[in-house]
């Protein structure tokens, strides 16, 4: 299969999992929300946000076998697969990590420092896998083609 056909199939792929994503993100934001509202319910949405998580990572696995199963060479898979772990990772510690230290009030600025360097770090990483991505295999479409970004 080459470049334009496996980017169309991603394409046409990447909308299912753009609404799994969505399926995810809206709750997700809300129990974030609710656990930094509440002082007497936090176990139940302290569960409830690691059981997101959780189910999040399950839908995150799947979305990477779907976008690693257009090449054959274990070299790219390992680049992708490196791409969907910096997203988990992400998701991680905005819904376990942040919210945890917003609710101990230790330091009020370091949940938005390290968000910030989170992101930055996303961002640089994302850019890098996906060269090496092209690098290994130059018939497999980048992240950010398929994504439209």
């Amino acid at each position: 299969m080459d470049r334009q056909q496996r980017l169309t199939k991603m394409k046409q792929g990447n909308r299912k999992w753009f609404f799994l994503r969505m399926l995810f993100a809206i709750p997700f934001g809300v129990i974030v929300f609710l656990l930094l509202q509440t002082n007497t319910q936090e176990l139940l949405y302290g569960s409830l946000l690691v059981l997101t998580t959780l189910l999040y990572g399950y839908a995150l696995r799947q979305e990477y076998r779907f976008m690693s199963s257009f090449t054959e060479r274990t070299r790219t898979k390992r680049f992708i697969s490196l791409q969907y772990t910096f997203d988990y990772v992400l998701i991680l510690f905005i819904g376990l990590v942040f919210p945890w230290l917003m609710k101990s009030e230790a330091v009020s600025w370091l949940p938005f420092v390290g968000f910030t360097v989170g992101i930055f770090i996303l961002s640089a990483s994302e850019r890098a896998l996906d060269e090496k991505v092209r690098q290994s295999d130059s018939e497999q479409p980048m992240r950010r083609e398929v994504r439209g970004w």
